[in-house]
């Protein structure tokens, strides 16, 4: 049986929080834009884990988005569904679409939500992902034989909260990488790029640029600003 997300805290004696709530963890709007730049999305796109929509309100920009919905397993954000990913029976659910796109919780939760995604989706799957979910674990060794990613984009690491102190802001053991599993593809690509060459790119949410950077940003790569 596969495991529901339940909110995981772990709270030490001074009161600093570990993990954040259902492992949510902000995207970056580089995530998305560096994406589209290799990757131009489009037809119906997906979004399972919406949290505070910094995926979709990029695609929802995307000139090539016909149209996208959104789901997350709290109920307190904003989506058009409110089931749990992980499971097969919630996809059933969902609309048809022609990509998902997203950042699932990392953890045992990440496999069964790419392996439902996959099935859904029509043309692909992108998701921003630990790199090493390529490792052949018990929970999706199967799946990365069948189907390996069509293109790997390594990205820099990006702090997504500070440390157990909450003094300094910490990243990953492992940097996040944009996985693709475009199922028209017939190779495989692994794509490195550095902080240098990423339009709009920042370490931490402290210096975030601003939504309209970012939408100006994605609408400079539909116009090819950015090839």
């Amino acid at each position: 049986m596969i495991a529901t997300l339940t909110p995981q805290l772990t709270i030490t004696s001074t009161q600093t929080v570990t993990r954040h709530p259902l492992n949510f963890y902000e995207s970056p709007s580089w995530f998305t834009t560096e994406l589209l730049r290799h990757v131009p999305l489009s037809g119906v796109i997906g979004e399972p884990c919406v949290g505070m929509g910094a995926i979709a309100s990029l695609l929802n920009v995307w000139p090539h988005t016909e149209h996208i919905w959104t789901n997350d397993i709290d109920p307190n954000k904003q989506a058009h569904f409110h089931y749990d990913a992980t499971l097969a029976e919630s996809w059933e659910k969902f609309a048809e679409c022609d990509w998902i796109c997203t950042n699932p919780p990392y953890a045992e939760f990440a496999a069964p939500i790419i392996k439902n995604a996959y099935q859904k989706a029509r043309v692909g799957v992108a998701a921003f992902l630990l790199t090493s979910f390529l490792e052949p674990c018990d929970d999706r060794a199967d799946f990365l034989q069948q189907y390996p990613p069509s293109l790997v984009l390594i990205l820099p690491r990006f702090c997504f909260r500070k440390d157990k102190r909450g003094t300094r802001w910490a990243t990953d053991n492992v940097t996040i990488s944009c996985f693709v599993w475009d199922k028209r593809a017939t190779g495989q690509q692994i794509i490195i790029r550095p902080k240098s060459a990423i339009a709009g790119f920042y370490k931490n949410p402290e210096q975030a640029i601003s939504p309209e950077q970012a939408f100006e940003i994605v609408r400079a790569i539909a116009q090819g600003k950015y090839l």
